[in-house]
């Protein structure tokens, strides 16, 4: 099966400004835990691995899962050695990780790659297999609650200079019934302007549909934040559907 990342791999991180984020992002994830020394995580769909370095700078023995063999190179190029360890994989593999661990991340949207409710309860059973008693498991994804049923959303035009090379980034959420297409289209101008067109399906994971999911993989003390900063999430306005479960004991 071809790569789908291949063609966004050497741009993906030109799109965020890791460390601003991470610094905004580094006290939430900082109280997840009562300890990360010698803590265990798990970060699936860890992408280039930033966040597996935020957590290995806690002090936690990190893996980071992903299913993109372009993506997991840069990750190991950005963050060499024993920790944190990337391991290719997809959904189908959290259950043969050598776990268990205290905390379980997904972050990014990548739980809205689960093909249906099914399939995400399914997903979120195996996290909570590999958890330890009273574990906690950390979800982020889009807030799919404020895109009405076929309705079209376009998030703001991101522009980056990198040496010689000019960066626009343009994505656009489109719902339709239960899944929302996601199309990603990267304008890069050198000598003269080059563009790439990406597109997905995603399920639209709504509060609801998280919340049924995690109480029926065996999850409790279900909290929802719309950001990084705990607010309250809100299905209208909130950027983020933010979820912290913890393993029934």
């Amino acid at each position: 099966m071809a790569d789908p990342y291949a063609s966004v791999a050497e741009t993906y991180d030109f799109m965020i400004d890791w460390p601003s984020r991470l610094a905004r992002e580094r006290p939430f994830f900082g109280a997840l835990l009562p300890s990360w020394a010698d803590s265990r995580v798990l970060d699936v769909g860890c992408g280039t691995g930033h966040h597996c370095g935020l957590f290995a700078a806690l002090g936690a023995q990190v893996i980071g899962l992903e299913p993109s063999a372009a993506m997991l190179a840069r990750a190991r190029a950005l963050f060499p050695g024993d920790n944190p360890r990337f391991i290719e994989g997809v959904f189908s593999d959290i259950t043969s990780l050598p776990g268990p661990f205290d905390l379980i991340t997904v972050l990014g949207n990548t739980l809205a790659y689960a093909v249906d409710a099914e399939e995400l309860t399914a997903i979120l059973r195996a996290m909570r297999e590999q958890l330890t008693p009273r574990g906690r498991l950390c979800i982020q994804v889009v807030n799919y609650d404020s895109l009405p049923a076929e309705a079209s959303r376009r998030l703001p035009l991101i522009h980056r200079q990198a040496g010689d090379k000019e960066y626009l980034f343009l994505r656009e959420y489109r719902r339709m019934g239960e899944q929302v297409e996601f199309t990603l289209i990267t304008l890069c101008h050198e000598a003269a302007w080059r563009q790439t067109n990406e597109r997905s399906l995603h399920l639209a994971i709504t509060g609801a549909l998280l919340c049924d999911g995690l109480h029926s993989a065996g999850f409790t003390d279900v909290a929802l934040y719309g950001d990084y900063q705990r607010a309250d999430y809100n299905p209208t306005s909130s950027p983020s559907l933010i979820a912290v479960a913890t393993r029934k004991a």
